[in-house]
């Protein structure tokens, strides 16, 4: 599935490859990345809670609107 992340605004949710479900913080508005809070982590835990930059191909879906 593609994710046009163009359109993806702070406050929604998107699950990525490894299952991990991620806020949106910020969108940088290049369509490659957006900056993300992990809510989710099945496979490492102590990312919950923490910010990181999640990259287009590695986003499934994106599941709540803002």
């Amino acid at each position: 599935m593609f994710v046009n992340l163009l359109d993806v605004k702070p406050g929604q949710q998107i699950v990525m490859k490894n299952k991990s479900v991620v806020e949106v913080v910020e969108n940088l508005g290049d369509g490659i990345w957006v900056k993300g809070r992990f809510l989710e982590s099945p496979q490492d835990p102590s990312l919950v809670g923490t910010e990181d930059l999640c990259y287009c191909e590695e986003i499934l879906e994106v599941l709540a609107s803002a």
